[in-house]
This record gives structure tokens, sequence and C-alpha cells, in this order.
């Protein structure tokens, strides 16, 4: 069978949705389809090379720059809207002479696109991760031959939006990077800076982007009533809301007990879930997943995170780590003592954690599932 994944932000930036193209054209690749992934002309650096997997980059307006002018600079959904709709006319011909059988795209923004990759006899799936819903998208979705969701909360949220019924794919891990032992972890903690969490010294981490949305401010809110006194916090990532955040630890007095790592390589991620005491994941809106709760269940961290959308799929609440009532710092505080209090029971969601993901988020079960769903469309190449 050939597939396109098209997505802008593969090659234009990290994140969860990225990484599920990534690895998803891994895994197709190496099941024998071909696999093309149509992205932005981005950073060299978020490339990866992948036997059998081509990647296809072609010019856009970033949104950044669309929101320079004067009436779109708080228009966030018109702007990714427009940088989505800007790549369109380079990729599209590629798309149409291509020969794919199915074209796979991952936002409700390339729908348009989608519906005219149709005109080559490609079958389109629309795959959700999210909301990302826009004025007008109902117009294309009577075009799509099949759907996806990133879990059943998402699932709900696209049904309620189009009335269609996705089949629930989870994202995966990576399971050779993410384990409970490493090698390097001490090398990895000395380039941040950082001292792995003890008793008399827990760490604990947030991994991902700095967005409001994110909850990180309840997390910083939550940190003058967490015992011991003397707990750290470690917030790996980038965004818009960093200013903020600081702004809001010198307010609450706790700015020596948070470190603000920037950026942090995929590749040392696994060293901080394994160095640290727990990892906090605090998202209030737009969570249909949860990837840094699944990487660091993978890696036997216990988990604690809010009680909302995905998140509820991704955690078993007293079995692999525990859940806290959204932008509630007291609530959020009290469960984060809870496990500091007791480490025989982190270890041991930790431990719960670890097999929670082998037998439902490897990249291989993911592929699996969405093997079956292109067979549904393509029948005759299964």
């Amino acid at each position: 069978m050939k597939i396109a994944l098209y997505n802008l932000t593969t090659t234009t930036r990290w994140g969860g949705v990225e990484s599920f193209v990534w690895e998803i054209a891994a895994q197709l690749a190496a099941r024998g389809h071909q696999v093309e992934i149509f992205g932005g002309r981005g950073k060299p650096e978020l490339m990866r090379h992948i036997p059998g997997v081509r990647v296809r980059r072609f010019p856009y307006i970033d949104r950044d720059l669309w929101r320079k002018l004067p009436v779109l600079n708080r228009q966030y959904t018109l702007t990714k809207l427009l940088e989505r709709i800007s790549m369109a006319p380079f990729a599209l011909a590629t798309l149409l002479t291509g020969g794919f059988d199915v074209a796979h795209i991952q936002k409700p923004y390339d729908l348009p696109v989608g519906v005219l990759a149709k005109l080559s006899g490609a079958k389109l799936l629309f795959g959700c991760h999210g909301k990302d819903f826009w004025l007008g998208d109902r117009l294309f979705v009577r075009f799509v031959d099949g759907a996806v969701s990133a879990s059943r909360f998402n699932a709900s949220q696209v049904h309620a939006r189009y009335g269609i019924s996705p089949v629930v794919v989870y994202n995966g891990v990576d399971l050779e990077r993410f384990t409970p032992a490493g090698e390097r972890d001490a090398d990895v903690l000395a380039k941040y800076g950082l001292e792995a969490s003890s008793a008399q010294r827990p760490a604990l981490l947030y991994a991902g982007r700095l967005v409001r949305w994110k909850g990180v401010e309840y997390l910083i809110k939550a940190l003058p009533i967490i015992a011991p006194k003397s707990t750290v916090l470690w917030i790996a990532g980038e965004g818009t809301y960093e200013d903020t955040l600081r702004e809001l630890t010198e307010r609450l007095g706790v700015a020596g007990r948070v470190r603000f790592l920037g950026k942090v390589e995929q590749g040392d991620l696994a060293a901080l879930y394994r160095s640290c005491a727990m990892l906090v994941a605090t998202s209030f809106v737009n969570e249909t997943f949860g990837m840094a709760l699944c990487e660091a269940m993978a890696c036997g961290a216990a988990v604690v995170a809010s009680d909302f959308g995905g998140f509820k799929e991704v955690v078993d609440p007293g079995v692999t780590g525990l859940l806290a009532r959204p932008q509630d710092p007291g609530d959020l505080a009290e469960r984060i003592n809870m496990l500091l209090a007791d480490p025989d029971m982190a270890r041991e969601m930790g431990r719960a954690g670890r097999e929670r993901v082998l037998a439902t988020f490897s990249w291989e079960a993911v592929a699996d599932r969405l093997e079956e769903v292109y067979g549904c469309l393509v029948p005759s190449s299964t």
C-alpha cells in the first residue's frame, strides 16, 4: 500500500502529533508499505532519516508571521489554518500525482487539501489528535472515507462536531528509548545542571509545551504546600507562557526551587523520567491523550495528572498514578504529597505503569490498529 502522511508540522515543530507521524511511518515502512511524509520546510534538527520513508518538504508561511499582521495577532485558529493553506499549493501536485492509496491527514485544518487529494483516487483518512475545529470544516467532512482519533475522549469531541464516529487509535511509546534503566542518566542530569531526586530533595517533573492550557501555573502554585519543603520542580519545555511562569515563581517565593530547562532533547527525556520522583501533567483543556504520561510510565515513573480528557485513558487511577482536579493547586498538592510520603506506593505505581504501556501503548500495537483501518479503506491491498 502507498500511504501519504500529510502534516505540515511533522518537520517544523516538536510534539505528540509530530512524534505519531514519525513513529507510525517507521512502523508502516518496516511492514513493507510505501510511506511518504508531507511536511513544511523546517529546522534540519527536526528531521529523521527512516529506512523506506521518503520525506517531502514544502514552502509555507509560518503562523507566527501571519500573527504579525494587526488583524491576525490574536487569531490563533485562523492563523494555524492559514499556515496550512499556504503549504497546500506547493504540495498538492505531488499529492495528486503520487499514486497514493491513502492520504492520511492529522488535523481538521487539512480537510480541504485532503478532499482534493481524493481526485487522484486516494482514500482520505481523517486523523484527529485534538479539536482544532474551524468555521467551515463541516463542509468537507462528508467526503472523508474514514476517521481515527487519539482517544475515546477525542472521538467524542469529533462526533459532537461532525456526527461521525472515529476509530480510536492511541498514540504509542518507543519502548527501546523509554525504559526503566539507562546508562547515561548521570551525564544527562549533569548536562542540565540537575541532581537525581532523593528523599531529602524530591524532584517533580513537568515535560511539555509552556502554554497556558497546559496548566503549569497550578503546579507552581501547589509547590509552597508540597512536603517536604525541599521539593524542587523541573520544567522541561519552552513556549510563549514561560515569562509568565517565571514571574509567578518570583511572586510566590519559589524561584529557587524551580528549574526551567528549556527545550530538552528527545534522547534526554528518558533520563529525566527515571531520575524524578514523579511526572506531573496539569492540562485543563485540549488534552486528548498524554504522551509524556506514557513515556514516564514506560520508564517506571509514578505519575500525577489532572482528571481531564485523554489523561483518564492513559492513567489507571490508584494503580499507575493519581488524578487531581484540574486547576486546583490544593488537590494537586495533596496527590503529590501522598506519593512523596509513600515511596513504596510510588514505586509500585511505576512498575504497574510500565506493564500498562507494554500492553496498550507500544508503537507495534498502534500500527496494528492503524493497518486494520487502512485495510478497511483499501481492501484489495490487504
